[in-house]
C-alpha cells in the first residue's frame, strides 16, 4: 500500500538482504529488514542521512521507486438492457436477442443458449460485440413451437454469469404474452382500489395462462410465493387480463408507489417478461406504448383491461 504514491526497495549488496521503505507524514521512512523496522528520517537540503546496518554497509545494490499496482475486483460479468425484437415473433420469423455485457477485467465472451420444443440438449450461437453490447440471433421456429434460451458470459479471467441468474435451471422464453401496463398508487384516497398488472396477449390465437405466475423482489428472493394465475385464466387474441396484486394471503403484494422491478413467468417456470416501472402521480399508470412494444410511458390516464395505443402519456 502506497501513502504517497511511492515505495523504495533497497537492495544490500552481497547481503541479499532487501529492505522495503514507505515513506509517512513529516518525511519520514520506516523500512523493513531482516532485522527488523528502521525509521529514516529525510531532510529536504541535505537528503537521507545515513545509517549503519549490520556494521557498516556500503549500499551496492540497486534503489528504485514505484507503488504497488491497485488490484481490480475479479468478479463475474454482468448484464443489463436485455432486449428481443420483435417481442411478438410470427411463424418462421428469427428473432434479435441482445444485452449490455460488462466486466472490469473484459469479456471474453457471450453465447446464447437455446432450447426448441422443451426437450433435447441445449443448442449454441456465439454473440458478437458492439462495443459493450452482444447480439445474437434465434432461429424462427413453426406455429406453436416453444423455445427456451438465456445468456452465459465469461471474463477474460474465466469467471461467468448467466441471465437469468440461475440459469439453466430457469431461462427465458419467447412470448407472446406480456405485463403491458402496472399500477401502483391503490389504496389511496383518489383511488381505493388495489394495485394491479395487466397482462396483454399479443398473438391471433387465445392464449390460456393458467399457472403462470406474476411476482415483485419478494417472490423473486424467495421469501414469499409467487402469485398464480388462477386455473381457466385464457386471455383472447390481442385481448388483455387483469391480475389485482395487493389482495392479503400468501402471495398478494402491494406495488411499491416509489417504483420497483416485476417478473412474470409461465407455467414450467420461465421467465418470459422483467422490467421495472417508475415511481408514478396518483391515478397514473405505467406501460407499453403501443401494447405490447419495447416503449414505456407514463400514462395520464388509466387504460385498465384496454389498448394503451390512444392513452395521453407525460412528455
Amino acid at each position: 500500500y502506497c501513502l504517497d504514491k511511492s515505495v523504495i526497495i533497497v537492495a544490500w549488496g552481497k547481503f541479499t538482504a532487501f529492505t522495503v521503505c514507505v515513506n509517512v507524514p513529516g518525511n519520514t521512512y520506516f523500512c523493513w529488514t531482516r532485522s527488523g523496522v528502521l525509521n529514516l528520517g529525510f531532510n529536504n537540503n541535505i537528503g537521507m542521512k545515513t545509517i549503519t546496518l549490520f556494521g557498516i554497509l556500503i549500499v551496492a545494490g540497486i534503489m528504485f521507486s514505484g507503488c504497488v499496482k491497485d488490484e481490480i475486483y475479479d468478479g463475474p460479468p454482468a448484464f443489463s438492457n436485455f432486449l428481443r425484437n420483435p417481442q411478438s415473433p410470427v411463424v418462421n420469423q428469427p428473432v434479435d436477442i441482445s444485452a449490455t455485457v460488462k466486466s472490469l477485467k473484459g469479456v471474453k465472451t457471450v453465447t446464447l443458449f437455446y432450447q426448441v420444443g422443451g426437450q433435447g440438449s441445449f443448442l449454441t450461437t456465439t454473440m458478437t460485440a458492439t462495443g459493450n453490447v452482444y447480439s445474437g440471433k434465434l432461429p424462427g421456429q413453426a406455429a406453436g413451437v416453444a423455445v427456451a434460451f438465456y445468456l452465459l458470459a465469461e471474463s477474460t479471467t474465466g469467471k461467468q454469469a448467466t441471465y437469468p441468474v440461475n440459469a439453466p435451471k430457469a431461462t427465458l422464453s419467447l412470448s407472446i404474452i406480456f405485463m403491458n401496463e402496472v399500477f401502483s398508487r391503490g389504496k389511496t384516497t383518489t383511488h381505493p382500489g388495489v394495485d394491479w398488472i395487466e397482462i396483454y396477449n399479443g398473438s391471433d390465437v387465445a392464449v390460456d395462462i393458467s399457472g403462470y405466475k406474476i411476482y415483485d423482489n419478494g417472490g423473486q428472493a424467495g421469501s414469499k410465493p409467487k402469485m398464480p394465475f388462477p386455473v381457466g385464466t385464457v386471455i383472447p387474441a390481442k385481448g388483455f387480463y387483469v391480475i389485482e396484486t395487493d389482495v392479503g394471503g400468501d402471495s398478494g403484494f402491494g406495488l411499491s408507489s416509489g417504483g420497483e422491478e416485476i417478473w412474470l413467468e409461465n407455467d414450467k417456470g420461465n421467465l418470459i417478461d422483467n422490467f421495472i416501472f417508475p415511481a408514478t402521480e396518483e391515478m397514473h399508470s405505467y406501460g407499453r406504448k403501443p401494447d405490447g412494444s419495447n416503449t414505456f410511458k407514463i400514462f395520464t390516464q388509466l387504460t385498465r383491461g384496454a389498448s394503451n395505443n390512444n392513452a395521453t402519456t407525460l412528455p
